[in-house]
């Protein structure tokens, strides 16, 4: 559907294929097992390959096994989102920048919102009342606020908070490969690992080489929701991290050089299960779960929601319009 979209559009992407890797004989058994999960849920295009196959394509990778994903590619993320943007806006949508949702009275006679501007909540202390400056009454919400969705959902009142889980965030770190050209032309993925997905790489358009991200709990649990609305985490990378990095990509790329790796970007993700916990899948909670007509809540939403946003837009179409 993204390749279709893109297609279309004129939105740059590359369909570069992708190798989930085993380092260890211990991790052999579990390529066997994303390869069936993956062919229930109706991927059947994985291939598994011997680690001398996979390092035959890939001479600098070093694996025991690997898992090729041949239909994986890369977007230009940013061309993408403008993409949509201009799609909703030469269909009538108005977009209200610099905007907040603070509360919402949600119930079977309707939805009221609650609505003001951004820079008015900067003068709220934490923790205080904050009073709205516009009430909406949409006959239809979707709650896709991300980082917010979860204490935005608190601020609904009507909703039973039995429905509304408990957020955890973590901060995940990409250090860019520099001085060299990039010493894989897929993408490299480990197992996924707790919390996260693996430190793996990924590459760009323009060639780039990143590793990343790490898992990194932040202690915050959603319960000041100003800071959330204002997005006012912390996205700094440390560059001391990047000692966790050097022997976590030996593992599959064992001629990684001392010094080669720079500082790039983090980024939070927004999740369901906390650490140690049993990984969490995306929730998109309408009516028939909550009982809230015209509403419709995305919880967790964190990779892959970016490959999977058209796929959930349209879920929502067919199953709440």
């Amino acid at each position: 559907m993204l390749y279709k979209y893109c297609e279309e559009r004129g939105v740059a992407h590359k369909r570069l294929g992708k190798l989930i890797v085993a380092t260890g004989v211990a991790e052999t058994a579990k390529l066997d097992m994303l390869q069936r999960n993956a062919k229930e849920s109706g991927v059947d295009d994985l291939q598994l390959m011997e680690g001398s196959q996979a390092m035959e394509v890939e001479p600098e990778l070093r694996c025991l096994k690997a898992l090729l994903s041949p239909s994986t590619g890369i977007v230009d993320s940013h061309s993408l989102m403008l993409s949509l943007l201009a799609d909703a806006e030469n269909l009538g949508t108005t977009i209200s920048y610099n905007t907040a949702v603070i509360s919402a009275h949600v119930g079977s006679e309707g939805i009221e919102l609650h609505v003001c501007d951004s820079k008015e909540l900067q003068n709220y202390p934490v923790g205080s009342h904050v009073n709205p400056q516009l009430v909406l009454l949409p006959k239809l919400l979707i709650n896709s606020a991300g980082l917010s969705a979860i204490p935005l959902a608190r601020q609904f009142r009507g909703l039973d908070c039995a429905f509304v889980p408990t957020p955890h965030y973590a901060r995940g770190c990409y250090f860019t490969l520099s001085q060299t050209k990039s010493p894989f032309r897929r993408l490299i993925y480990p197992l996924p690992e707790d919390g996260g997905i693996g430190v793996h790489v990924t590459l760009d358009l323009n060639g780039l080489v990143r590793f990343g991200p790490d898992v990194e709990w932040i202690s915050d649990d959603g319960n000041d929701p100003v800071s959330c609305f204002l997005n006012r985490f912390d996205y700094s990378v440390n560059p001391a991290r990047c000692n966790v990095f050097y022997p976590v990509v030996r593992k599959y790329f064992p001629n990684l050089k001392d010094g080669s790796l720079e500082p790039g970007y983090s980024g939070i993700r927004p999740k369901l299960s906390g650490p140690g916990q049993h990984p969490s899948d995306f929730v998109i909670q309408g009516e028939d779960v909550h009982g809230i007509p015209g509403l419709v809540n995305l919880f967790g939403i964190e990779s892959p929601g970016l490959t999977s946003s058209l796929a959930i837009a349209e879920h929502i179409v067919s199953r709440y319009l």
